[in-house]
């Protein structure tokens, strides 16, 4: 008897429980995945070809009755009215959703979180960082390893036509007005974009992240850890001033751990990056935007979005900075609300696309 090629959501480390009552979580690799042939070894080469990725790292949530009802963790991926993936932005990790996916996962049944590292950074490393362009991970190169990743996992393209739900911020909120329609053209798909650094429409904010992307490269060319210590000391802060003392962590230790050539060639990209074309499947995309965010202008962002096609009701200002979702004792006056907020728009995709 042939034996069983296993699903991937059987091959991983120890599952948890999460804070949220009654959520589960499991980290998994597609190296790893690839090794113990539950993805297919040479389907996962030529993504690592093409994404030039060494591999790409997540976490995935769900709740524990979902996953007794499905009858067992193998059915499950399958059996999962809709997937939630969650992106981060520049010099992040998924860690920075904080509880978001597993209070997400608390509030909808049948339903699987994906939770990534993205484009180079945290467990998710480009294999020749050194070798890279801005072509290589600018938005829309990283749509399409994201796209290749799910392709992998049989969540796009598959026999089911499963519909996701994408939350992108920042970097990744660029990435996903860069989606591949035509690839999708049978799956329903939600998009989520929270303060993204989507700049095609704002020459001021271009010239500033590509000055920066240079300022980076060329404290590593020139190995001047003091310049590149300097720049950590400005951007950082225009990232985070509003978030949680452990987002503010994360971006500080993923910057230390990250090869400088990506946090150089990703951060340049988004200055660099073209004007996405109008698609058709816009319908089911929500844009949120932080007033006092110095990284992503509203003024701009509006105008550009109106260009773009978008309706009123598809766009919301709330009141916060680039990371309006993350709390800290400082931002918790403005920022409590935006993350229930944020929650509603997730959830009201998810019912769109269901």
């Amino acid at each position: 008897m042939a034996k069983k090629k296993p699903s991937w959501l059987e091959v991983s480390g120890p599952v948890r429980a999460e804070a949220a009552q009654g959520v589960y979580s499991a980290a998994y690799s597609l190296a790893e995945l690839a090794e113990k042939n539950a993805i297919d070894p040479e389907k996962f080469k030529g993504f690592r070809q093409r994404s030039r990725l060494e591999t790409v790292t997540w976490r995935a949530g769900w709740s524990r009755g979902d996953l007794i009802a499905a009858g067992g963790r193998g059915a499950f991926a399958s059996k999962a009215d809709v997937v939630v993936v969650f992106l981060h932005g520049w010099d992040g990790s998924g860690a920075i959703w904080e509880d978001l996916p597993g209070r997400l996962c608390a509030q909808e049944k049948n339903i699987l979180v994906l939770v990534p590292d993205v484009n180079g950074f945290g467990r998710s490393p480009f294999r020749k960082p050194d070798a890279l362009g801005f072509n290589d991970c600018d938005p829309k190169a990283n749509m399409r390893a994201v796209e290749g990743w799910l392709r992998l996992l049989g969540l796009l393209g598959g026999r089911r036509h499963v519909p996701v739900v994408f939350a992108g911020h920042s970097m990744s909120g660029a990435s996903l007005f860069y989606l591949n329609e035509r690839a999708w053209s049978r799956q329903r798909v939600g998009r989520c974009a929270l303060a993204p650094a989507l700049l095609t429409n704002d020459v001021l904010r271009q010239g500033f992240y590509r000055s920066l992307g240079i300022g980076i490269w060329a404290g590593r060319q020139l190995q001047l850890d003091r310049l590149t210590e300097t720049i950590s000391r400005g951007i950082i802060p225009q990232l985070i001033p509003g978030a949680s003392q452990a987002v503010r962590a994360e971006h500080e230790r993923i910057f230390k751990r990250t090869s400088k050539a990506t946090l150089a060639n990703t951060f340049y990209a988004m200055g660099q990056a073209r004007r996405p074309v109008h698609g058709p499947e816009w319908e089911r995309f929500r844009v949120v935007l932080g007033h006092s965010d110095r990284l992503v202008g509203v003024g701009p962002m509006l105008s550009l979005l109106a260009d773009l096609g978008f309706r009123s009701r598809q766009i919301r200002v709330v009141l916060g900075d680039h990371y309006f979702f993350s709390i800290s004792r400082e931002s918790q006056r403005l920022h409590r609300e935006n993350k229930d907020i944020v929650l509603e728009e997730i959830r009201a995709l998810v019912a769109a696309c269901r």
